[in-house]
């Protein structure tokens, strides 16, 4: 099934599969969502996914690392 990001993701929480929240969507483009991280995870996500955006704490997640998009919250897939 392929997730699809839109701007309506803007202002989601992102969480790991085990309720780990690791930050916010700041802004959706073509299919990536920028998010900016939570503080406390920032280390964890340099090794895991792209920077991307206006500063060190702002990763890119494309629509193969997210499990799934709820109301309010997307989750991401568990990684190896």
């Amino acid at each position: 099934m392929t997730i699809a990001l839109t701007e309506g993701d803007q202002g989601k929480r992102v969480i790991e599969a085990d309720g780990t929240e690791v930050g916010m969507v700041m802004e959706v483009r073509h299919g990536t969502a920028h998010v900016e991280a939570d503080p406390s995870v920032v280390e964890t996500l340099q090794t895991a996914f792209d920077t991307g955006g206006n500063n060190e704490n702002t990763y890119a997640l494309s629509e193969e690392d997210i499990e799934r998009i709820e109301d309010d919250t997307i989750v991401l897939r568990t990684r190896d």
